[in-house]
């Protein structure tokens, strides 16, 4: 390896309490790198530990065809070396990275930076965050008037939220919804996530119902001290044609505002959620996509 100090770590010999007292101690503290979350999400996941869990970073692992490859799990969005890192550091993780996988795809915090070493595509991505410490009202005027709009056609349709519902009723809209399909074991991964955080506190459920009683539309938020995460989100038809995600949205930040808190959306290359997200007033956020592929070549071509 590069730097004899950065050691490869088998997922059984990780200090959990070491490693998460070490992402906690990052200014960007993301749930997705906690070691109770990367345990739902990749059971077999292994590190890069520099020193003394002096810094760190998570290696999503697959296996096929004999061949290990470095992957972006599904429900985190960005990975990479916590806390963060001057460059040196950085790149001295990264440059461990192809010594041992031949193919790679990873997403970096936007506590990163570039120049990143040879080797690697880089490719920049937009995430959306919004800061709840001013008050509602304040927050409120920095909507944009396309959201402002659907929120009050949500209303005078009578939609209406509430907190907490339970996550089987949760899961049940997702299976439903049409285009909200996930594989098999995807639901899985979100229903660990989710029984999860209602169990132990971190997670909440906001949901929407029509003026039937009907619910249509929910939101599944994940919060980690001062960072809650806008995981997951199912609307049916009914949800998309009441503009109930607006409202559920609207309510969130309503309950949240004048706090601590930054709303993390996740950001999308899709132009519609984007436009959904910076609507509310939330400012860009870049991170990075980093790619790998040295597999032999009939399967290089397979992977790219």
């Amino acid at each position: 390896m590069t730097n004899p100090e950065i050691r490869f770590v088998k997922n059984a010999d990780i200090d959990r309490q070491k490693w998460d007292k070490c992402v906690a101690n990052s200014s960007i503290p993301l749930v997705y790198a906690q070691s109770w979350y990367l345990d739902l999400i990749s059971p077999s996941w292994d590190a890069l530990i520099l020193g003394d869990y002096a810094h760190v970073m998570p290696l999503n692992i697959r296996k096929k065809f004999g061949i290990s490859f470095l992957l972006q799990p599904i429900f985190a969005q960005q990975q990479g070396i916590f806390p963060e890192a001057g460059q040196i550091i950085q790149n001295a993780f990264l440059t461990t990275i192809p010594d041992r996988f031949k193919y790679v795809t990873i997403n970096l915090s936007a506590s990163h930076s570039e120049p990143f070493p040879k080797g690697f595509s880089v490719e920049s991505r937009t995430n959306f965050i919004l800061n709840l410490s001013p008050g509602y009202e304040e927050l409120k005027k920095n909507y944009s008037k396309h959201t402002r709009r659907q929120i009050k056609k949500a209303v005078d349709k009578k939609v209406f939220t509430l907190k907490g519902i339970q996550p089987d009723e949760y899961l049940h809209l997702k299976n439903s919804a049409t285009d909200s399909k996930l594989s098999p074991q995807s639901m899985q991964t979100l229903k660990r996530l989710i029984n999860y955080g209602s169990l132990h506190g971190n997670g909440t459920i906001y949901a929407a119902y029509n003026q039937d009683n009907t619910l249509c539309a929910a939101a599944f938020f994940l919060h980690l001290g001062n960072r809650v995460t806008y995981l997951n989100a199912v609307s049916d038809e009914e949800g998309k044609n009441v503009n109930a995600m607006y409202l559920i949205v609207d309510q969130f930040i309503r309950d949240h505002a004048g706090s601590l808190l930054t709303l993390d959306f996740e950001g999308s290359v899709i132009p519609g959620i984007a436009r959904f997200y910076s609507g509310f007033g939330s400012a860009q956020e870049l991170y990075y996509c980093l790619k790998s592929n040295s597999l032999p070549i009939p399967l290089r071509w397979l992977k790219k």
